[in-house]
């Protein structure tokens, strides 16, 4: 299926049909060459040479509508490759975007899931085969950038798909099933959960199958890998925290839980809706992150073990 979002939007018109408006939209030369791929539209550069290019060498992916130009090199989301087309700012290409286009709201701890197929039954429920991490890499530049080693990965199965540039994270029930694959744009920075499964608590499996009593709990996977990185177990939960994964929590071996959501209102919130439904038998600690710091990826190991420190003695 294709779709763009575009903020907190989501728009699902083909990239076609958007070019095909841009065309008519512009008279500045722009877009002179345009090809429908399979995969791909592959236009004329409206960066280089003026945006005169005479034969397409920008690559717009059907999928989500990150470009690249292998020509000069230009790339990045939609939006940047609709604002140079239109010749002005990225604010009013979004304007643009959803004025002409259909479009729908989301809220921004949910994304849109790409279908999959559930194809390994267990009793009343329905699981994913773990041969499907096969059909992705197993590391890549990507995971050494964000500072995830090669070890850490492979412990939980982290995965790279290069045809979309997704970083794969499968998400396992408390049990150990393979309940969904979250998928995150390297391009967009934009995480995709399959809409019909209740999103599991990240890397609770492990905690349960080595009955790790002390943990520390972040929104995203990253921060939760960056956590393992620095020696401290650690859950996430996917953005905004459900009644589901904290049923999962208080049915867990957890009897300590260090909070690190996100130095943000959300955080706060999510903090809250925690600390009112938590089971009492778990007991939570609250850590306070220096304002400039927004997650646990902002971090240094030295500055995680000094938060916690100080968490611990309050």
């Amino acid at each position: 299926m294709e779709h763009i979002i575009v903020d907190n939007y989501i728009i699902r018109a083909p990239i076609t049909s958007i070019i095909d408006l841009l065309k008519l939209s512009i008279h500045n030369g722009k877009l002179k060459d345009v090809q429908d791929k399979s995969e791909d539209v592959v236009v004329s550069c409206p960066f280089h040479n003026g945006g005169q290019e005479e034969h397409g060498s920008c690559f717009i992916r059907k999928s989500d509508g990150v470009f690249h130009c292998f020509g000069c090199g230009e790339k990045g989301p939609f939006l940047k490759f609709v604002a140079s087309c239109l010749e002005t700012s990225e604010a009013y290409a979004k304007d643009w975007l959803l004025k002409n286009f259909s479009n729908e709201a989301v809220a921004k701890d949910i994304f849109l899931g790409e279908p999959i197929i559930l194809n390994k039954n267990k009793g009343t429920k329905t699981y994913l085969d773990e041969s499907i991490l096969n059909d992705y890499q197993t590391y890549c530049p990507y995971l050494a950038k964000r500072k995830l080693s090669r070890e850490i990965c492979e412990l939980f199965k982290v995965r790279y798909d290069p045809k979309y540039r997704q970083v794969i994270f499968p998400a396992y029930d408390m049990k150990g099933n393979l309940v969904m694959l979250a998928k995150r744009s390297i391009d967009t920075k934009t995480f995709y959960l399959a809409k019909d499964v209740e999103k599991p608590v990240y890397c609770l499996d492990y905690i349960m199958k080595n009955n790790i009593k002390t943990v520390m709990i972040t929104e995203g996977p990253f921060d939760c890998l960056t956590g393992w990185e620095y020696g401290f177990p650690t859950i996430a939960t996917f953005g905004k925290i459900s009644d589901y994964q904290i049923e999962q929590i208080n049915k867990s071996c957890i009897n300590i839980i260090y909070v690190a959501f996100d130095n943000d209102k959300a955080g706060k919130l999510f903090t809250e809706t925690l600390k009112r439904k938590l089971t009492k038998r778990i007991i939570l600690i609250e850590t306070k992150f220096p304002a400039s710091k927004k997650d646990v990826n902002d971090l240094t190991k030295e500055e995680l073990q000094q938060i916690i420190k100080k968490a611990k003695e309050s």
